[in-house]
């Protein structure tokens, strides 16, 4: 097996654990405490991973990737492991629960940024976008399977088994990705030079910041409009289940996605990005308290156009920041990316509960749409840039 072959295996091994801990832990938390505390396991993730991103970044940019995704995900297994066994033994203790997630949150943020500078280090410049499809196809095969054997362990065995199947994946791929053994950087510069470097960079390539603030945007008002109040409108009009359908919906338009663009060519990032879009429909239907076809047909085509910019953004960050610099670039994209999430998680139930979910989601759409062509000028710049011809020295 080559290189990709091992990289490969290793996210999709890595991601079909994390996608069944994500559902599992929920379950076991609910088991023993209230939906407010299994929100506390979840969030406690995401605030040590916000906090150490950037230098998770900077350090797989200053030393071998394939070293720096070992250790972390040895280390995300530990804290796991250490989880399952409390539930399994009976030992339910939050406070444990919280700082095991924290742990857990404080890995991935090494993790994330140094899995995303590894395509170009082992795979040729005009294979990447057949390589990132591939990826692509990987996670949504974790997100189709990995929550319903979760559902099904909770429902058995308990969901302790989950989270212990989410940590021998952790090992597994952590010998997989040691069998990369990608080389060290030569640079050894210090931490803040390398941090001060990758924002340089970062600030002075406005195509990759324009998309980074506008996605800042349209995530904080996806989550909060889709995620969070979604279901309660679906519950108040097609039913649970039927939403279960329509976020199948969206799966199956990624993975119809992923199969064109492995066999297409090249999709340029500012037809990418103008496909996002498509996002805003979701959020108007809703608003309009659409049907269970409408919503999914709808979901359908979101799916496709947000798995379009997904596979186009890799792409384009991998062939055109260099790679001693791209996972830093990809911590910065992280970083601002995921920074306003918790906000519209909080502001949407807030702001629907003066004016309706119903008018929320409307008028969200419309705010999405405003939000996602922030960066359209500097992509079409970008495009103008690169058909220009170069000029030749007399």
């Amino acid at each position: 097996m080559g290189a990709f072959g091992w990289f490969c295996s290793a996210r999709a091994i890595s991601l079909l654990g994390s996608a069944m801990a994500v559902v599992a832990l929920p379950f076991a938390v609910l088991d023993h405490g209230s939906a407010l505390d299994s929100g506390l396991v979840l969030a406690a993730r995401l605030v040590p991973y916000l906090g150490l991103v950037l230098i998770g970044g900077s350090t797989a940019d200053r030393f071998s990737r394939s070293a720096v995704l070992t250790v972390s995900h040895v280390g995300s297994g530990i804290a796991q492991a250490a989880a399952a066994v409390s539930l399994l033994t009976g030992n339910f203790h939050l406070g444990l629960l919280l700082a095991l997630q924290a742990v857990q949150g404080a890995f991935g943020a090494f993790t994330s940024p140094a899995a995303r500078g590894v395509l170009p280090e082992i795979v040729e410049p005009d294979r990447l976008q057949k390589a990132n499809s591939l990826l692509s196809a990987a996670r949504f095969g974790s997100t189709l399977v990995g929550p319903a054997v979760a559902g099904l362990l909770a429902a058995t065995v308990g969901a302790g088994w989950a989270l212990a199947f989410d940590a021998a994946t952790f090992l597994v791929a952590a010998v997989l990705y040691a069998k990369l053994r990608l080389p060290g950087k030569a640079a050894k510069t210090s931490l803040r030079n390398n941090l001060e470097e990758g924002w340089e960079t970062f600030r002075g390539t406005s195509w990759v910041w324009t998309v980074v603030v506008s996605f800042c945007l349209t995530n904080a008002i996806y989550t909060g409009v889709w995620t969070v109040l979604g279901l309660a409108i679906a519950k108040r009009t097609i039913g649970e289940f039927e939403w279960g359908v329509v976020l199948s919906a969206s799966g199956a338009g990624l993975a119809l996605m992923t199969l064109i663009l492995y066999r297409t060519r090249t999709v340029p990032l500012w037809l990418g990005q103008l496909v996002t879009l498509v996002a805003a429909l979701p959020l108007l239907a809703l608003g309009l308290e659409a049907n269970t076809p409408t919503l999914a047909v709808i979901a359908f085509v979101e799916g496709m156009g947000m798995a379009a910019f997904a596979i186009s953004w890799e792409t384009a960050l991998q062939r055109d920041i260099p790679n001693r610099m791209l996972s830093r670039v990809a911590a910065y994209d992280e970083f601002g990316s995921y920074l306003a999430i918790p906000l519209g998680a909080v502001t949407a139930p807030l702001i629907a509960a003066r004016i309706g979910d119903t008018t929320t989601a409307s008028l969200a759409a419309i705010g999405y749409v405003v939000a996602a062509l922030i960066p359209m000028p500097s992509l079409l710049a970008q495009r103008h840039a690169a058909r220009q011809p170069q000029r030749q020295c007399a």
